[in-house]
């Protein structure tokens, strides 16, 4: 355990064994667990919806050029670095009477709000120049409201209880909740091609924005005023004793945070392959619906096979089950890639198996979703077993921005791609979309559509292998930890005793 923070009392025996009883102790009742999965279901949703349609609404709708969005993104990236740099200290520093992170549910909806919303509503006829301003600012403000916003709702899930049973508990529950909010999105391009066809496909696009735009800001909100954070943080005093120089040395060394930070990176080969999904189902299959169908068969599986997660990681480990998942699934896309696709052969019978195979895929989101968020709560009792104070915000806003440049990256490439393929969008008289039939075009599409999420997901296997807490390692973490919380716990105990012997709040 480390020895950065000196205990100002002596710890008894008894104090000990508290602690590690209120380790064990449940927290969560059913409503604030239900809080927490829905304050975070619209985001998921959000997510699912704007990665599968932006970067195609925008180019096909709106008249963006894939080069212009890409060029918004890259020069956001190096701006991104500041904020970034930033916002983690503010939020480790933070103390009010609402805790530390739920404030920034609220403060940062406005901005959150604008940045998403503003896309689907820009002014028809703008220069590529104008559109270059346009998106670079709002990528900017949603930059600047995700590195606070995104840091806080990850950091909450590890305050809420300082049991690590119950945090599990409440992940794999979550998942479920994830799976759904990656589900219902995808049922979407049935409205695009089963409404009347004389509503045009940017109205239908835009009304499904909105949907879920409402969702977040409702679901953000109710978590706000329902979660309760309740694991011991460092006081002011302590934050104050150490600088953020050294708080940034103390996370910069914590190699758990470095294997999640290259880990997440390689998130950009998923997203590549997401950004380019409406373009592959349009083209390849002649319907976007075929996409909805493909969400419906392909999100199914995770459900069945999220409950053996548990029994999985303690039979192998959290890590090495992490490692196996992702290392499955890149295998599985690399498999798809080398079978391949005959858009203009046998279209009904290449749907069944791009179906199929896509399901084998999608069968491990589940787990690895889990995986990630208990790898993350490992991460951060790691610091905090080295360091003597839990730099959640620091690590959250590091990792924020590392997934952030990995997404901008992936939208850079797309945008790329998509201009060297040619691609222009083909609408008929009624603004509906129409296939195009090129194969060479088709055969570049699917080349992305499968090997950027190969690659991305093997890298991502390859890299956890590096993580190092598990096993005696992560067992011996706990038991310290439990001495150092009951230290801080009771040194605050004795310092907000009043003269009466009652303890202040």
């Amino acid at each position: 355990m480390a020895d950065t923070v000196e205990m100002k009392v002596q710890i008894s025996q008894e104090d000990i064994e508290k602690q590690k009883q209120q380790q064990e102790k449940e927290y969560l009742g059913p409503r604030e667990m239900a809080a927490y999965i829905i304050s975070g279901f619209g985001d998921k949703n959000w997510e699912t919806f704007s990665g599968n349609n932006m970067f195609f609404y925008n180019t096909t709708f709106q008249g963006v050029s894939p080069v212009t969005l890409s060029l918004a993104d890259s020069v956001c990236s190096i701006l991104d670095t500041f904020d970034n740099a930033i916002s983690g200290p503010i939020l480790d520093r933070t103390r009010t009477r609402w805790g530390r992170v739920r404030p920034y549910f609220i403060l940062t909806l406005p901005f959150w709000i604008f940045s998403n919303l503003v896309p689907w509503i820009l002014p028809q006829g703008l220069s590529q120049v104008a559109l270059f301003v346009w998106f670079f600012f709002i990528k900017y403000v949603g930059s600047i409201s995700n590195s606070f916003y995104g840091p806080a709702y990850t950091a909450i899930l590890y305050n809420l209880t300082p049991n690590v049973n119950e945090r599990n508990k409440l992940i794999a529950t979550d998942t479920y909740a994830d799976l759904l909010g990656v589900w219902l999105p995808s049922l979407f391009p049935f409205f695009v091609d089963y409404l009347p066809r004389t509503i045009p496909t940017r109205s239908i696009y835009l009304g499904g924005a909105l949907v879920f735009i409402a969702m977040v800001i409702i679901f953000r909100v109710y978590g706000f005023f329902t979660l309760k954070e309740r694991v011991p943080l460092a006081s002011r005093d302590e934050m104050k004793s150490t600088s953020v120089f050294k708080s940034v040395k103390q996370v910069a060394s914590c190699r758990p945070m470095w294997v999640l930070l290259i880990k997440n990176f390689f998130g950009m080969g998923k997203a590549v392959g997401q950004n380019v999904s409406n373009y592959f189902w349009l083209n390849c299959t002649g319907k976007l619906s075929n996409a909805a169908i493909s969400g419906i068969f392909t999100g199914l599986p995770s459900y069945f096979v999220l409950p053996f997660a548990t029994k999985w990681t303690k039979k192998i480990g959290l890590k090495n089950l992490a490692v196996l998942s992702y290392l499955y699934c890149g295998i599985v896309y690399l498999v798809m890639y080398l079978i391949g696709y005959a858009p203009t052969e046998n279209t009904f019978v290449n749907l069944i198996i791009i179906v199929f195979e896509l399901t084998l895929a999608g069968a491990m989101n589940s787990v690895q979703r889990y995986c990630n968020s208990a790898l993350t709560g490992d991460m951060y009792d790691y610091v905090e077993w080295k360091t003597g104070i839990r730099n959640e915000g620091m690590m959250s806003a590091a990792m924020g921005y590392i997934t952030l440049v990995g997404n901008n990256v992936s939208s850079i490439l797309s945008g790329f791609i998509i201009a060297a393929i040619k691609y222009q969008p083909l609408l008929n008289s009624h603004g509906v979309v129409i296939p195009q039939t090129d194969p060479k075009m088709l055969q570049a599409i699917w080349t992305v559509f499968t090997l950027a999420p190969a690659i991305g997901r093997s890298c991502k296997g390859l890299s956890l292998m590096f993580f190092n807490v598990n096993g005696k390692v992560r067992t011996q973490m706990m038991e310290d930890l439990a001495v150092s919380r009951a230290g801080k716990l009771k040194e605050r105990t004795e310092v907000n005793t009043n003269e009466n012997g009652e303890i202040e709040e």
